[in-house]
């Protein structure tokens, strides 16, 4: 009596660790595709951005630059962020980030006057944003993303960039996808 027992009781313990590693192994499994999927939709959006800027336009604090922003495989908005990066990152292989941009009194200096056609865009902050990979990008104080409205037809940015010496602005654009921000192109200004 007390071995059948026993043996009952181990079958017991033997189904439940099953049922528990199958439960883990489809909780792994579901978070692994959803990750592919969002990764495959931000390099969707990526292949089809097109970015062209114009040359510098000079002015006495600085300079004007235009960008044109369109993008064949999307119709939503882009975020974007503009900031200056030491120009020693310029042509290295690392990855632009934004925790690599030019701080003053403690916070990260932005272009004045940035604008969609005539407007200020409006703007979010976001403390966490990914590269296209989904590998973290930056993790920290907040970073201002200007909006761009539904990309249905192509978008003018226009900014006045004042890099400190031997500096250089460049742009990133994210995507927004399920609450997450994924770079999908830069450029440099």
């Amino acid at each position: 009596m007390e071995n059948s027992v026993s043996s009952f009781i181990l079958l017991i313990v033997t189904v439940l660790i099953g049922i528990v590693a199958i439960g883990l192994s489809a909780v792994f499994a579901s978070n692994q595709y959803n990750a592919s999927l969002i990764q495959s939709q931000a390099q969707n959006i990526a292949n089809g951005l097109y970015i062209s800027v114009s040359n510098p336009a000079i002015m006495s604090n600085g300079y004007a630059v235009f960008i044109t922003v369109k993008d064949f495989n999307y119709q939503g908005s882009l975020y974007f962020t503009v900031f200056y990066i030491s120009n020693v990152f310029r042509n290295a292989s690392s990855q632009i980030s934004p925790s690599l941009a030019y701080i003053l009194n403690g916070k990260i200096v932005y272009p004045r006057n940035v604008k969609i056609g005539n407007s200020v865009p409006p703007y979010i902050t976001a403390t966490t944003l990914y590269y296209t990979n989904l590998n973290l990008m930056y993790q920290g104080n907040p970073i201002i993303l200007w909006q761009t409205p539904p990309l249905t037809s192509p978008i003018d940015i226009s900014l006045v960039l004042s890099p400190p010496q031997g500096y250089s602005a460049v742009i990133l654009f994210f995507a927004q996808i399920q609450n997450k921000y994924i770079e999908v192109g830069y450029e440099w200004l």
